[in-house]
């Protein structure tokens, strides 16, 4: 086909993809009422659509159309991977906002003792789909009687670390002061949900590359390297090693592409939904949703809130582990919690009970010690719970800094060795002319 009518017919499927890109746009800027929530619905179906559509153009082209329609569908496929990035991190940015913003709501409430689900159900009306559900549900539970503790229960609408805060507010029977500390602190970590969230964006970046230099690649091996052998065959000319490594290298790749090419589409298909997924939910939510049941540890900020919110209400440690561990979270955790619970009824220090579960270490043991003799624990607690976070997020941040680069370098040494092997033969070729 003529190079001109295939860009002619490859801008088409790249205005399908924009068009979509852009009723994306409209669809998330629809204010958030119920009234919107069919429009909206419309609009995100025929996005996905022409999104399909486009992504089905490209792979059309490349088989009629040779290297252009080639060209296009590795710029789809990054498109596609940029978008897709682009519209969880801002849906997930939305929904910690709306989790938020309910606690505030919460917190008003209570401290001005209008009725919660008054409150609630008013709520709903600005808002529309699941959301919109779960708050009148909720509106009509705690209508109808069922506890405060209702509140605390994980079913997206609280951020998953103000949970157990929460429950152990409504416990101790200081659920006001709770709920305003609680939302001081998400309003806070939005903040770093945002700095963890563009730090894993950027491995988004990387991950939606790996697999435009596999496709070229493996079209050098599929393609262009048997026949760049054939021609130094016919010279005679003995080739250096690495050239030799490379054909070897080839043939293993086009005889086994399911075992050499497919884990190398899934290596960044993992990244993008481990990613995505810790930038909709959080980093924290997310490694406590993944390592959670294995590593308590990461469950250790929540308990030394909800310990610090029973502390400052004089009650026994024992007392408030035992209320905690009936809080829903990781079967492992809540066994851990009712070890320590029994423990400490029978005569066992109390923070080094916490520490023989796992839930904290020495040093942490020692300060929280100190802090009790010096009548400042609810202080220290909470100091220690944030001081967690804090590290976690830079551990987050460290790490993904240092991924990056090393996925680029490792790509960029597959496709260095590649151009290094092709290009050896033909300095000794001229070598051996000269």
């Amino acid at each position: 086909m003529d190079p001109s009518i295939t860009f002619v017919l490859s801008c088409g499927p790249f205005a399908t993809l924009i068009i979509a890109c852009l009723l994306r746009a409209i669809s998330a800027a629809q204010p958030e009422v119920t009234a919107s929530g069919d429009r909206r619905r419309i609009l995100n179906f025929i996005s996905y659509i022409l999104t399909v559509i486009a992504i089905f153009g490209m792979v059309f082209l490349t088989f009629t159309s040779g290297a252009v329609g080639f060209v296009g569908l590795l710029l789809a496929i990054f498109l596609a991977f940029l978008m897709a990035d682009a519209e969880i991190r801002i849906a997930g940015a939305r929904d910690r906002a709306r989790q938020v913003e309910f606690v505030w709501l919460l917190a008003l409430a209570v401290k001005s003792g209008r009725p919660l689900s008054a409150e609630i159900e008013a709520y709903a009306q600005g808002t529309w789909g699941r959301r919109h559900r779960l708050l009148v549900d909720m509106a009509e539970r705690l209508r109808n009687g069922v506890p405060l503790t209702e509140l605390a229960v994980p079913q997206g609408l609280l951020p998953r670390s103000a949970a157990m805060q929460i429950h152990a507010g409504v416990v101790s029977s200081s659920l006001p002061s709770t709920l305003r500390k609680t939302a001081l602190r998400v309003t806070r970590d939005l903040i770093y949900d945002d700095e963890s969230a563009n730090s894993g964006g950027a491995l988004i970046y990387p991950a939606a590359m790996i697999p435009i230099p596999c496709l070229i690649v493996g079209f050098l091996m599929y393609y262009i390297i048997p026949k760049f052998k054939k021609i130094f065959d016919d010279f005679g000319t003995e080739l250096p090693q690495p050239t030799i490594l490379l054909i070897q290298l080839s043939d293993a790749v086009v005889n086994f592409w399911y075992v050499f090419g497919l884990p190398l589409f899934y290596i960044p298909i993992v990244i993008f939904i481990f990613v995505s997924m810790a930038q909709y939910y959080g980093w924290r939510v997310m490694l406590q949703s993944v390592f959670g049941g294995w590593f308590i540890r990461w469950y250790t900020p929540d308990v030394m809130r909800a310990v610090a919110q029973s502390v400052e209400q004089k009650i026994p440690l024992d007392q408030a582990l035992n209320s905690i561990a009936k809080h829903p979270g990781p079967i492992r955790l809540r066994d851990r919690l009712a070890w320590s619970v029994e423990s400490l009824q029978a005569g066992t220090p109390s923070w080094q009970t916490l520490q023989a579960a796992g839930l904290l270490k020495h040093s942490e043991t020692l300060v929280l010690e100190t802090a009790e003799q010096t009548g400042n624990l609810p202080w220290a607690l909470e100091t220690l719970a944030t001081n967690l976070e804090r590290r976690s997020a830079f551990r987050v941040t460290a790490f993904m800094e240092f991924v990056r680069p090393i996925l680029l370098i490792g790509m960029s040494m597959i496709v260095g060795f590649v151009a290094i092997a092709m290009f050896l033969p033909l300095i000794k070729l001229l070598n051996d002319l000269s």
